[in-house]
């Protein structure tokens, strides 16, 4: 990663809180794309979390139902 590019962040929440609450975000998994952090969380099951949810650079935050479209998207091709 360069330092002028934000990572993706990957970070798993219990499904009750909503991203917006207070607090701090749990440690996140880092990754140079969204496409290698969709992957992660498709195939990956980090234990005592429930719901996966990723920022992008820009700051946008997708959840699990956009997590899984892009999944979809890119078994389609």
């Amino acid at each position: 990663m360069t330092p002028d590019h934000e990572p993706v962040r990957l970070q798993y929440w219990p499904a009750s809180h909503a991203v917006d609450a207070p607090g701090a975000w749990p440690d996140s998994y880092e990754f140079d794309s969204v496409d290698d952090a969709v992957a992660f969380a498709m195939t990956q099951s980090p234990s005592n979390r429930e719901v996966a949810w990723l920022r992008t650079p820009d700051g946008a935050i997708l959840k699990w139902p956009q997590i899984l479209r892009l999944w979809e998207m890119r078994q389609d091709h």
